[in-house]
């Protein structure tokens, strides 16, 4: 008798191969037989009409700190995925010395939008060392399976110090080398890899560029070449190549000498020329992985997030203290909507003070520049979009917030405030921040089509009251595979692999990604046709919990 047997399931196994009806039985913790399967089991499920697919695992998250409150690891949990991995874009939690706890806070903070306050009061910091922290954590029980990467962000500032490492001078020698024992010494000890960040986007609460953006070739090739020494692991880099030739000359090497991986997002630069190089090395039997967002990495504008097109009217501002319900009672007076529209943005004295002083090493025309891009980020009409219920992440002109102004002869911004205001002031725009050129997510269609390319870019955990991607494995599935009228669709056998055996096999997890006997036994079942995201909402459940509602940290959530 098996411990468990799922019956009557259309198995798509994560292989690629065509998906066929069949058993699964599951003996401990592994996948013990398939197919048709006469013993019965201790528990059994009839999974007539479903999928049975593996679990996802998702290699770019950011649940760091949330790992010390979070059991349930929400919402990627929500969402299938049963083996998530962290430590990415050269941010995380370890090593660190008593006292610099704050600098990585900041960290975490500035690149992921993760409330500093939240940090301070969830993380236990009952660690120093990179495998001291892997004990810490593993002394936790979890509803999924945890992977680490060592970051450059903690290892320089515990090599170099705070002021060095902040000030992104060159690494000296013997520098260097204690940060190449470290991150060996972490994949020595179970880390999967090491990450880093050598993108301008990525900075911390006062505007800096994280540690390692500008580490020295000799620096990132020593690092990198660290894996190498520990025979296994992957190298996790978030890069805008801005600087080709430098960048370039070691991360081919390393390629060329190492039999480790390398997975990357690509942030701007030239795109193509960069996945293009790694299909090649792909397909000459190097482990070299672009990772792509199965949607476009949106905003969510609502008057709960923490970025709008009202947060610096002079109306607004005078609520904004309140609570929702409290400025949703305001907000829904038509006088209230009337003087709202009149006004124009307001950067007072006050704030303009308060951000100075946040940026302190911000000269004045360098604050006013960052407010311009603001202005033109919550602005910029032809590619916001009313969201739905269930969402679509790949609108049609139709949808988007100057089309709808323009046929019915109002502002953009009124179409906005009429939007967010409904579903008593709960409701989201939905804004793209990458490039959505034609109303069509064809970049994401031509990496689909790439042997070497996987699923990423969810971020769960991270950017917590802006961006809701957390949810994208589901959109994979339901949108690529069943909804999609903007263009191709692709076989759920496909969309099923990029986001389970390829993203395991990516950092050497050969043990999960497919169901196939003696496999881990994580295990989906799908209702595909009832499969959805749910429309974001704010949820109140991050640390400190004991405050009130208007005052805690917020975290945007979608359901499936």
């Amino acid at each position: 008798m098996h411990d468990l047997v799922i019956r009557n399931g259309t198995i798509i196994d994560g292989s690629g191969n065509k998906a066929f009806y069949g058993d699964v039985a599951i003996d401990g913790e592994k996948i013990s037989k398939i197919g048709k399967i006469e013993q019965s089991g201790i528990e059994e499920i009839d999974a007539k009409g479903n999928l049975v697919t593996p679990g996802w695992v998702d290699i770019h998250t950011h649940y760091d700190g949330q790992v010390c409150w979070d059991p349930y690891i929400t919402p990627s949990s929500w969402h299938g995925v049963t083996s998530v991995v962290m430590g990415n874009c050269g941010v995380g939690f370890a090593p660190v010395k008593p006292g610099d706890e704050n600098f990585l806070v900041q960290l975490m903070e500035g690149v992921e939008d993760i409330p500093g306050s939240a940090l301070h009061e969830g993380v236990d910091w009952n660690w120093e060392t990179f495998p001291e922290f892997l004990d810490a954590i593993e002394k936790k029980e979890f509803v999924m399976d945890l992977g680490f990467m060592i970051a450059h962000g903690p290892v320089r500032s515990y090599v170099m110090g705070y002021e060095r490492c902040q000030n992104q001078v060159d690494a000296s020698k013997e520098e260097i080398g204690k940060m190449s024992e470290l991150v060996t010494e972490a994949i020595e000890a179970g880390a999967l890899g090491f990450s880093t960040s050598r993108t301008i986007i990525h900075r911390d609460i006062y505007g800096k560029y994280v540690p390692g953006t500008e580490a020295s070739s000799a620096e990132m090739r020593e690092l990198a070449f660290a894996i190498d020494k520990a025979g296994e692991g992957t190298m996790e880099i978030v890069s805008d190549w801005l600087d080709k030739e430098i960048e370039m000359s070691w991360m081919k090497e390393y390629i060329d000498k190492s039999d480790c991986g390398l997975t990357f997002a690509q942030v701007s630069g030239d795109a193509v020329k960069t996945i293009l190089y790694a299909e090649e090395q792909f397909l000459k039997g190097k482990n070299i992985r672009p990772q792509f967002p199965g949607r476009n990495v949106g905003l969510m504008f609502g008057f709960e997030s923490s970025l709008h097109p009202f947060i610096r009217h002079p109306a607004y501002k005078e609520i904004a203290h309140l609570s929702l319900e409290e400025r949703y009672q305001i907000m829904k007076d038509p006088e209230f909507k009337s003087k709202l529209l009149s006004q124009e943005p307001d950067l007072d004295g006050e704030l303009r003070k308060r951000l100075k002083d946040k940026l302190n090493f911000k000269k004045e025309e360098e604050l006013i520049k960052d407010i311009d891009i603001l202005d033109k980020l919550t602005a910029n009409y032809d590619t916001q979009f009313i969201l739905g219920s269930p969402p679509n992440y790949e609108p049609s002109k139709e949808h988007s917030i100057s089309y709808i102004a323009s046929k019915n002869g109002i502002s953009e911004l009124e179409v906005m405030f009429d939007e967010m205001l409904k579903n008593n002031g709960t409701n989201l725009i939905y804004a793209c921040f990458t490039p959505y050129e034609n109303y069509k997510l064809d970049f994401v269609e031509r990496l689909y089509k790439l042997k070497s390319s996987v699923a990423g870019g969810s971020d769960g955990g991270a950017h917590c009251a802006l961006i809701c991607d957390a949810s994208m494995p589901t959109t994979n599935i339901s949108h690529w595979g069943r909804d999609r009228k903007a263009g191709k669709k692709f076989p759920l056998e496909l969309l099923i692999r990029k986001q389970t055996k390829d993203t395991a096999e990516t950092y050497g997890l050969f043990d999960r990604g497919e169901i196939k006997q003696g496999m881990l036994a994580d295990i989906n079942i799908i209702d595909l046709d009832k499969l959805n995201v749910s429309h974001p909402k704010m949820i109140y459940d991050l640390p400190p919990w004991w405050k009130t509602t208007s005052s805690r940290c917020n975290r945007l959530c979608s359901n499936h």
